[in-house]
């Protein structure tokens, strides 16, 4: 996705605002970074699809230092927000339990967003995933994905961590006898009680765009 700027300035401002307001190291802590303590103030590591980010009320960078990008902020920012509000917010929410597996549509918020996710992420992927499944266990590897302990008949089926929280499940079948390709991109049942329906579309397509961007 590209950065709508200056439109994304102003919410990366008032984000870190956010940010400065609350106890970022415990809700970070809570919510699987590491927390580092600098002169600057407190410091929040997170791994993002595979990509370390560094969170302050200040900035969130990549390790090199430089701004991380839109989608990397604004879903960072939105998980640290809703990690400090999720007491107050889960208990109104009608959410599955957390070892059960939801598609994005099964979501409570994701309304309009269905259409997206279905063509950007899970039509992408099946595109781009056709005839390369070996290929994409390797770079599943790299994304620091794992072979679940669940038995799933599919021809490629892949845990990946999207934050500390937030597993996805990448589930593909390759087209055989007929049948079409088809992939499905998962989520665990208490997904939106630590991200929102719009960042969770983000998650996926930036899982798409990493596996395309290997693939093509």
């Amino acid at each position: 996705m590209p950065d709508p700027s200056p439109v994304f300035d102003r919410h990366y401002e008032d984000y870190l605002k956010q940010l400065a307001a609350m106890d970022l190291s415990a809700v970070g802590s809570e919510l699987g970074g590491e927390v580092t303590d600098t002169p600057e103030g407190v410091r929040v590591t997170f791994r993002y699809l595979g990509r370390t980010y560094h969170v302050s009320s200040q900035a969130i960078l990549r390790p090199d230092g430089s701004r991380a990008g839109y989608d990397a902020c604004i879903v960072l920012c939105r998980y640290l927000i809703m990690g400090r509000d999720r007491g107050k917010t889960a208990s109104g929410r009608n959410t599955k339990d957390n070892t059960e597996w939801v598609g994005f549509r099964d979501l409570k918020e994701s309304g309009p967003l269905t259409v997206y996710f279905k063509d950007n992420v899970e039509s992408a992927l099946t595109c781009v995933l056709t005839g390369k499944t070996d290929a994409a266990k390797a770079i599943c590897a790299t994304l620091e994905g794992r072979v679940p302990a669940i038995d799933l008949n599919y021809d490629l089926v892949m845990e990946i961590p999207c934050l500390p929280q937030i597993p996805m499940l990448l589930l593909f079948n390759d087209a055989e006898d007929g049948f079409p390709a088809s992939c499905s991109v998962l989520f665990r049942g208490d997904v939106e009680t630590y991200l929102d329906a719009e960042c969770i579309a983000m998650t996926g397509y930036r899982l798409a765009a990493k596996i395309k961007k290997v693939l093509s």
